[in-house]
């Protein structure tokens, strides 16, 4: 069978840079050398900036807990805020998350979730927003453009003990009594480099305000050993835990019932991905058995047009492919989209594998520091 090329992106080309995939070469190079000197004016600029904004932040009554990253995309962030939200929900807390809400049409604040279901559509919320909102029941979900206005929504309207930050490593505007930062053990910093010659949002001693660092996908990378050589190096006393992904679920885009892996696995799959790493979902069907036969890439928080579907389906039919699958993330925009083969969203679990005290004592400490806001 004939394989169809994979549709390559200038953002792909850009994560081949920045995470060393490929040499570059002149005249490639000169432009990686104007990258380098922006990425020197960002990092001047950002850090000033961040140093002012964090003179006038903001407090909350309840305890508030960040979870963000030094990179942009593709760490894990969205799992690892829905695991620590079904974990806090689990030991009785009144968990709700607050969100930007990256690419939605408003502005101001909005309840996504009371904990029980959807209350709006992801156009409204934002697709990472209505996704956690599925995955997480029984905690609240907000957004809001300015994160202090979410949280006070959160603890006004939907009676918040504990704020999830999603995000918000680099949000200095309001205070928190936690900071996790998720960091991929595959490449914990990519090239090194600042926005836009590197994909670090900061500079990587930033990494010593957190009070908790999140390894994942330690089992790709044997571990979290360059995870603790590079960044634990930075952050000596900040303990690191170790996690992986695992297939959580596979289910049916167009009725929401679950799919058993073995009823698929056997035909080839088309895989369709707007997420900020779409090789890495090409690796993990691999890595599950799927045979992927093709994989349309798009921007992260894509929205598909009507002539994206048409594109799908032609693209579809030329492979032959017998299953679709999709990132859950992908399968909130993909709704309508009605193919000729099952469309499956492909769930994806965090599991903590080492370091489980750490996480726990985190957590309990920064519960209690948030506690005695109110005293």
């Amino acid at each position: 069978m004939t394989r169809s090329p994979e549709r390559r992106s200038v953002s792909a080309w850009w994560r081949d840079i920045v995470y060393d995939r490929i040499e570059v070469r002149p005249p490639g190079l000169y432009a990686v050398w104007f990258l380098v000197f922006c990425s020197v004016l960002y990092g001047i600029i950002s850090f000033v900036v961040m140093r002012l904004r964090a003179r006038g932040a903001a407090s909350a009554a309840v305890p508030v807990i960040s979870v963000g990253n030094l990179v942009v995309g593709g760490t894990g962030k969205t799992p690892l805020v829905v695991y620590l939200a079904r974990l806090l929900v689990s030991d009785g807390h009144r968990v709700v998350v607050v969100s930007r809400g990256y690419g939605r049409s408003g502005a101001a604040p909005l309840i996504v979730s009371r904990g029980e279901r959807a209350l709006v559509g992801w156009r409204e919320a934002g697709d990472e927003p209505s996704l956690i909102s599925m995955l997480a029941r029984g905690a609240g979900v907000v957004v809001a453009s300015k994160r202090s206005e979410g949280v006070r929504v959160a603890v006004e309207k939907l009676g918040a003990g504990v704020i999830l930050l999603d995000d918000a490593m680099q949000h200095v505007q309001l205070a928190r009594d936690l900071d996790i930062v998720a960091v991929d053990a595959r490449s914990p910093l990519g090239n090194g480099h600042l926005l836009p010659a590197g994909p670090l949002r900061e500079h990587p001693l930033g990494v010593v305000r957190a009070g908790l660092i999140v390894a994942t996908r330690c089992d790709r990378a044997g571990g979290a050993a360059e995870v603790r050589r590079i960044v634990g190096s930075l952050a000596p006393d900040v303990p690191i835990v170790e996690t992986r992904m695992r297939l959580a679920e596979l289910w049916d885009v167009s009725t929401g019932h679950s799919v058993k892996a073995a009823d698929i696995r056997d035909g080839t799959a088309f895989a369709v991905a707007g997420i900020a790493d779409p090789d890495d979902f090409r690796e993990t069907l691999g890595d599950l058995g799927f045979d992927v036969i093709g994989l349309h890439a798009f921007a992260d928080h894509h929205e598909f047009t009507d002539d994206d579907i048409a594109d799908l389906d032609e693209e579809l039919a030329d492979l032959g492919a017998s299953v679709v699958l999709t990132t859950e993330k992908d399968a909130v925009r993909l709704r309508g989209w009605r193919p000729r083969v099952p469309l499956v969203a492909v769930g994806i679990d965090i599991e903590v594998t080492h370091g489980g005290s750490h996480m726990r004592d985190a957590l309990a400490g920064a519960l209690a520091r948030g506690k005695r806001h109110d005293a």
